[in-house]
């Protein structure tokens, strides 16, 4: 490099690999920062067969010679009322059981070994620990039996194992279906790290930072482990589960008891109250329906722990009656309200409801109104200080005990007239409970798109932060968005994915609220088109909501990899510079001779273009792969199949397929309800047809019926499903583009099912025979790149499948990668001896001539 010494090369390389190593140091601080991962286990509350089961060695047993260490961190998820069960289980070669259990009568977790304590006892309270990481080591000893626990490195109990650990060992966490050892009953707990070592070594670490999937493989040996029922704590922190959706009769209201974790929400004729813990939704008719009016609103008395309903334009506010189940006064329902969407809370200070702004007859208000609940009484009340513009569409969020409350943006005009100048607001301001003041706090910055505020929003005084629902107001295919800002400066950031969400004005609202005891966040949609129905939507993220991962591919490792590479990189150009600086010094000067090029030979394959695969923007269902579902919106509602309707779907619809005519109620049963009563197997069918069906709908056109006693699932034309078109594409020989279909993966990927073996047996036999016969005929005549894509797509339904080895082998030599070649075939002849048992007949050379 000309004007550069040897120093300034090494300067360079040195500031370079500065930088690098500094991005290594602090770019991931980002996401650890977060502590945002491991694995959550559904325990109580939840049927047995969708417990969560961690089973750390599937395969082969973990073998045991000497001392022998297993370490975790572990959490209780909180909000529970009891965490009674099983923590982990191992069982040895001989059948012994050891096992970790937690106990509500004595709040303690107790080791037990067979059928005894083990004397190895720590208390453990659930409301001193919950939502709280512990670091657990147990240390088994082989020859004395010693066994030792350390929590957060402190020694908190030792004692001599009655029997051996056993040398053969088989490690559970959670539920588990291994032989006579199965066990159901299981902490709602979490975990993460987990560990084992011999001998003071470190042989296994399986982190659990996934952020879906049914597999984990250790970051030292690779060893799989296998969960059932997952949930991902990286994916519960960082995206919204659906936990209900409900269609409610009349013009609902929603309101939320934040001490015992119960969302209300009332309608004309039932109360319907949805439970947090347990995903619990229970309906209690009323003693006598009523016509609710567009515009009532519901509040929780949190005083009298009493719902509130009321219809400010007429200053009526009615109670409901728990045992009676009845509300105290009739509301007339024929009205139109002048205070759509306006702002509320309910103010233990003094024990009033306040009513903030609002929208109606094309004029928003700045008025504030104030109901006391002690003499039932309404007021307006003249607020001071900073001016509050006549708006609705805003977010309020209350303090803890009420003494104040934040407002957050909203819509409406300076002089409360629609038709002056309308306008969205970002300002914040703080209204004083006792003197009832409004002070501005501050105003975004106006964003590029229109922003308005769910009804509701969360205040966290602590941490000086607000968190609220942000959704565009100039669509009506719009989305909630999470976001979370700052008590004191105009900045905030957005968390966790997008929701869709249907604006419609004032027949559409949402709200955000807060359940301490279970640490998460509840998002409520109510859409109302007409006024004699609501469809409500109940989403939770759990609290503090993560940033969403850009990519669920890429985690941390990787970009520690890459900077790593930088380094390397960095390192090894340094060199070949300095390298080259010495070449021109000392290398005597040389003639550069021009050879004429070599005249133009036809190639050796013809090249034959596979087709570019076409993006489906229709609603899809891809099962070669993973399984994966798009609704016809274009989003992926994978996640919407619970592992119950996931097999119940896949069942009847591959039972529906390939020229099949279904499957029968009794076979259903057999399968999915092994061993429940005919009456009990049918209530459970019943209840996930309901649950499939409400899914296929956002498909678009399909039909679920039964025909000569067999339940059939079928699909339209506008429904894309990849194995139908795999058939019709293996029916006319367009074998390029059935490449294109399959080379997704092998079909349903991580599904395993007992009764799905066949199923993959057949297809995999007829597609690799009519691909192994196309590369028979045509290898001679293709592209050795068409020849790889059609080989890898073959091993991704054997991975031992010799011609596809062979032919890959080849066009990889006719590439000049000779390298890879030989390294493809020892991988496959070391796979191939470990599976027969028996050396693989042909050598390297055998396998690259043509018979």
């Amino acid at each position: 490099m000309p004007g550069l010494t040897s120093s300034d090369v090494v300067k360079n390389h040195l500031f370079i690999t500065t930088i690098l190593l500094l991005l290594f140091a602090l770019f991931p601080c980002g996401i650890r920062a977060q502590n945002v991962y491991g694995l959550e286990f559904a325990g109580k509350k939840i049927a047995q067969e969708l417990r969560t089961s961690l089973n750390l060695f599937p395969d082969e047993p973990l073998t045991v010679k000497d001392d022998c260490d297993l370490s975790f961190d572990l959490s209780f998820a909180p909000g529970y009322d009891s965490y009674f069960g099983y923590i982990f289980r191992i069982t040895n070669e001989l059948g012994q059981n050891t096992d970790l259990i937690y106990s509500n009568q004595t709040q303690s977790i107790n080791l037990v070994s067979g059928d005894e304590y083990t004397g190895i006892l720590f208390k453990f309270p659930p409301s001193e620990v919950a939502g709280k990481w512990y670091h657990l080591q147990f240390s088994f000893n082989q020859a004395t039996r010693i066994t030792t626990l350390k929590i957060n490195g402190q020694l908190a109990g030792s004692t001599t194992m009655p029997a051996p650990l056993g040398n053969q060992l088989r490690i559970f966490f959670g539920a588990n279906h291994y032989k006579q050892c199965n066990t159901f009953d299981l902490p709602t707990m979490r975990l993460r790290d987990v560990q084992i070592a011999q001998s003071g070594k470190t042989q296994y670490h399986w982190p659990l930072r996934q952020h879906d999937g049914e597999q984990e493989f250790d970051l030292i040996c690779h060893s799989k482990a296998v969960i059932e029922h997952p949930i991902w704590l990286a994916k519960a922190y960082s995206e919204w589960n659906t936990r209900q959706t409900i269609t409610v009769n009349g013009n609902a209201g929603v309101t939320f008891d934040k001490e015992n974790g119960i969302l209300y929400i009332t309608g004309s004729d039932s109360l319907y109250q949805f439970t947090c813990n347990g995903n619990k939704l229970s309906v209690v008719p009323l003693a006598q329906s009523r016509i609710l009016p567009a515009g009532n609103v519901t509040e929780f008395d949190t005083k009298r722990h009493q719902l509130l309903n009321y219809f400010v334009d007429d200053q009526q506010v009615a109670r409901y009656d728990n045992t009676q189940h009845t509300w105290s006064k009739p509301v007339e329902g024929n009205k139109v309200t002048g205070f759509w969407q306006h702002n509320h809370f309910y103010s233990p200070y003094d024990s009033s409801l306040y009513v903030f702004g609002g929208y109606g007859h094309y004029h928003y208000t700045a008025e504030v109104q104030k109901y006391s609940t002690a003499d039932d009484q309404w007021k307006t009340v003249a607020a001071k200080g900073d001016k509050f513009a006549p708006r609705y569409m805003a977010a309020l969020g209350a303090t803890e005990n009420g003494d104040s409350a934040y407002i957050l943006g909203g819509h409406g005009s300076a002089t409360g007239d629609q038709l002056l100048n309308p306008e969205n607001f970002y300002d914040l301001l703080l209204f004083d409970v006792k003197n009832h003041t409004f002070k501005k706090i501050y105003a975004l910055d106006k964003p590029d798109v229109p922003m308005a505020f769910g009804n509701t929003m969360v205040i966290d005084t602590k941490e000086r932060a607000y968190y609220a629902l942000s959704y565009a107001n100039d669509r009506m295919e719009s989305a909630l968005q999470l976001i979370k800002g700052s008590l004191d400066k105009p900045e905030y950031e957005k968390l966790g994915n997008e929701l869709p969400y249907q604006f419609y004005d004032i027949k559409s609202s949402a709200a955000l609220y807060y359940y301490a005891k279970g640490q998460e966040l509840i998002a409520v949609s109510l859409y109302n088109p007409e006024n004699n129905v609501t469809t409500i939507k109940i989403h939770t993220i759990l609290f503090p909501p993560a940033l969403l991962m850009p990519d669920k591919g890429v985690g941390e490792k990787n970009y520690q990899y890459l900077l790593w590479g930088l380094v390397v990189l960095s390192s090894l150009l340094t060199g070949l510079l300095l390298r080259r600086k010495k070449r021109e010094q000392t290398a005597p000067l040389i003639t550069i001779y021009h050879l004429p090029e070599p005249p133009q030979k036809a190639p050796l394959f013809r090249v034959i273009e596979l087709p570019a695969p076409v993006e489906n923007k229709n609603a899809s269902i891809y099962l070669f792969g993973h399984f994966t579902i798009i609704d016809k919106e274009g989003n992926d509602i994978s996640k919407l199949f619970s592992p119950l309707v996931k097999e119940l779907f896949l069942l009847i619809f591959l039972h529906s397929s390939f020229g099949r005519k279904g499957i029968s109620s009794e076979k259903i049963n057999e399968i999915l309800w092994t061993g429940r009563s005919v009456k009990d197997a049918k209530n459970n069918r019943s209840v996930n047809m309901v649950k499939l069906k409400n899914i296929l709908e956002k498909l678009g056109d399909y039909s679920l019926a039964k025909e000569n006693g067999k339940w059939k699932l079928t699909f339209e034309e506008g429904v894309y499903v990849d194995i139908r078109h795999c058939h019709q594409l293996m029916e006319e020989h367009h074998i390029a583009q059935l490449v294109q279909v399959c080379g997704r993966g092998g079909l349903l990927m991580e599904t395993d099912y007992s009764w799905l073996d066949k199923f993959k047996s057949d297809l995999s036999t007829e597609l690799l025979n009519i691909f192994t016969r196309y590369l028979d005929e045509h290898a001679e005549q293709l592209h050795p790149e068409e020849i790889i894509q059609t080989c890898d797509t073959m091993l991704h339904f054997d991975s031992l499948c010799e011609e596809a080895v062979m032919y890959k082998c080849r066009a990889l030599v006719a590439m000049h990668q000779h390298a890879t070649a030989r390294s493809l075939f020892r991988t496959f002849k070391n796979e191939y001896e470990q599976l027969y048992g028996e050396p693989f007949e042909k050598d390297y050379m055998a396998v690259m001539v043509n018979d």
